[in-house]
């Protein structure tokens, strides 16, 4: 499954007027093929040019992406 996101500005903004946090909704259907639901506990992985969301509850990370 792939849809196109738009990472949202979030939070208040910085002393420089800019914002330094951002946001992006995922729909309850996408968790779902995920083998997620709202409220889990997610590990957040930064790559270069990749964000990976990996379920925090599995005995094992998987570290090659």
């Amino acid at each position: 499954m792939v849809r196109k996101k738009k990472l949202s500005p979030s939070g208040a903004k910085g002393e420089d007027g800019e914002y330094h946090n951002a946001h992006i909704n995922i729909h309850e259907d996408e968790l779902a093929v995920a083998g997620m639901a709202i409220g889990d506990d997610v590990f957040v992985r930064v790559r270069e040019d990749k964000i990976i969301i990996q379920k925090a509850d599995q005995d094992e990370v998987e570290h090659d992406f």
